[in-house]
Protein backbone atom coordinates (compact mmCIF):
# COMPACT_ATOMS: atom_id res chain seq x y z
CA UNK A 1 0.00 0.00 0.00
CA UNK A 2 1.07 2.99 -0.96
CA UNK A 3 0.97 6.59 1.40
CA UNK A 4 0.40 9.64 0.15
CA UNK A 5 2.63 12.52 1.80
CA UNK A 6 1.05 15.52 1.78
CA UNK A 7 2.76 19.07 2.63
CA UNK A 8 1.56 22.27 3.10
CA UNK A 9 -1.65 23.61 4.57
CA UNK A 10 -3.05 19.86 3.13
CA UNK A 11 -1.37 18.23 6.01
CA UNK A 12 -1.67 20.22 8.85
CA UNK A 13 -5.48 20.46 8.49
CA UNK A 14 -5.93 16.72 8.08
CA UNK A 15 -3.66 16.17 11.24
CA UNK A 16 -5.13 18.49 13.15
CA UNK A 17 -8.62 18.55 12.21
CA UNK A 18 -10.29 17.39 15.70
CA UNK A 19 -8.26 20.58 17.15
CA UNK A 20 -9.49 22.90 14.12
CA UNK A 21 -13.26 21.55 14.59
CA UNK A 22 -13.01 22.21 18.47
CA UNK A 23 -11.59 25.49 18.00
CA UNK A 24 -14.22 26.35 15.44
CA UNK A 25 -16.88 25.29 17.87
CA UNK A 26 -15.51 27.48 21.02
CA UNK A 27 -15.06 30.50 18.81
CA UNK A 28 -18.83 29.86 17.68
CA UNK A 29 -19.79 29.72 21.97
CA UNK A 30 -18.08 32.69 22.51
CA UNK A 31 -19.03 34.63 20.22
CA UNK A 32 -23.17 33.87 20.88
CA UNK A 33 -22.45 34.07 24.72
CA UNK A 34 -20.57 37.33 24.64
CA UNK A 35 -21.28 39.24 21.67
CA UNK A 36 -24.87 37.97 20.50
CA UNK A 37 -26.34 37.09 24.67
CA UNK A 38 -24.24 39.93 26.11
CA UNK A 39 -23.15 37.20 29.29
CA UNK A 40 -22.01 38.49 32.24
CA UNK A 41 -24.27 41.23 32.07
CA UNK A 42 -27.75 39.14 31.78
CA UNK A 43 -26.86 36.65 34.67
CA UNK A 44 -25.94 39.73 36.61
CA UNK A 45 -29.48 41.46 35.97
CA UNK A 46 -31.38 38.19 36.53
CA UNK A 47 -29.88 38.03 39.69
CA UNK A 48 -31.20 41.38 40.62
CA UNK A 49 -34.64 40.71 39.06
CA UNK A 50 -34.41 37.38 41.44
CA UNK A 51 -33.27 39.51 44.43
CA UNK A 52 -36.13 42.10 43.85
CA UNK A 53 -38.57 38.41 43.58
CA UNK A 54 -37.28 37.47 46.93
CA UNK A 55 -37.64 40.78 48.70
CA UNK A 56 -41.44 40.82 47.00
CA UNK A 57 -42.03 37.79 48.47
CA UNK A 58 -40.86 38.53 52.12
CA UNK A 59 -43.20 41.84 52.06
CA UNK A 60 -46.49 39.73 50.88
CA UNK A 61 -45.66 37.57 53.40
CA UNK A 62 -45.27 40.12 56.49
CA UNK A 63 -48.30 41.28 54.62
CA UNK A 64 -50.24 38.16 54.93
CA UNK A 65 -48.96 37.51 58.57
CA UNK A 66 -50.53 40.78 59.85
CA UNK A 67 -54.31 40.29 57.81
CA UNK A 68 -54.16 36.47 59.14
CA UNK A 69 -53.57 38.05 62.53
CA UNK A 70 -56.57 40.85 62.26
CA UNK A 71 -58.78 37.83 60.78
CA UNK A 72 -58.23 36.31 63.91
CA UNK A 73 -58.74 39.10 66.08
CA UNK A 74 -62.29 39.50 64.75
CA UNK A 75 -65.30 38.37 66.78
CA UNK A 76 -67.83 36.15 65.43
CA UNK A 77 -70.59 39.35 64.50
CA UNK A 78 -67.81 41.08 62.46
CA UNK A 79 -67.15 38.02 60.69
CA UNK A 80 -70.79 37.99 59.76
CA UNK A 81 -70.87 41.18 59.08
CA UNK A 82 -67.29 40.97 56.54
CA UNK A 83 -69.55 38.07 55.17
CA UNK A 84 -72.65 40.07 54.19
CA UNK A 85 -70.94 42.39 52.78
CA UNK A 86 -68.86 40.21 50.57
CA UNK A 87 -72.03 38.30 49.69
CA UNK A 88 -73.56 41.48 48.39
CA UNK A 89 -70.39 43.49 47.10
CA UNK A 90 -69.16 40.54 45.22
CA UNK A 91 -71.96 38.15 45.01
CA UNK A 92 -69.93 35.88 46.83
CA UNK A 93 -72.08 31.85 47.45
CA UNK A 94 -70.96 29.38 49.94
CA UNK A 95 -70.34 26.00 48.83
CA UNK A 96 -73.34 23.47 48.29
CA UNK A 97 -75.43 27.45 47.60
CA UNK A 98 -77.31 28.34 44.65
CA UNK A 99 -77.17 31.54 43.45
CA UNK A 100 -80.26 33.03 41.19
CA UNK A 101 -80.19 36.48 39.81
CA UNK A 102 -83.55 38.03 39.50
CA UNK A 103 -84.01 40.27 36.97
CA UNK A 104 -86.73 43.33 37.53
CA UNK A 105 -90.29 43.21 35.93
CA UNK A 106 -91.07 44.89 33.55
CA UNK A 107 -94.55 46.18 33.28
CA UNK A 108 -96.04 46.38 29.19
CA UNK A 109 -99.28 47.28 28.20
CA UNK A 110 -101.64 44.44 27.69
CA UNK A 111 -101.46 42.95 23.57
CA UNK A 112 -104.86 42.47 22.04
CA UNK A 113 -105.23 38.79 20.37
CA UNK A 114 -106.68 38.87 16.86
CA UNK A 115 -106.69 36.97 13.78
CA UNK A 116 -103.39 38.43 12.49
CA UNK A 117 -101.24 37.45 15.66
CA UNK A 118 -98.28 36.10 14.72
CA UNK A 119 -95.39 34.58 16.92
Amino acid sequence: MKTIKQTGLASFIYRNKITIALIIVLIALVKQNIFENNFPYVVLEREKSIDMIKENNVNLANENIILESKIQGFTEEDLNLIESKARFKYGLIKEGEYFFKVNRIVETEALTENDNATL
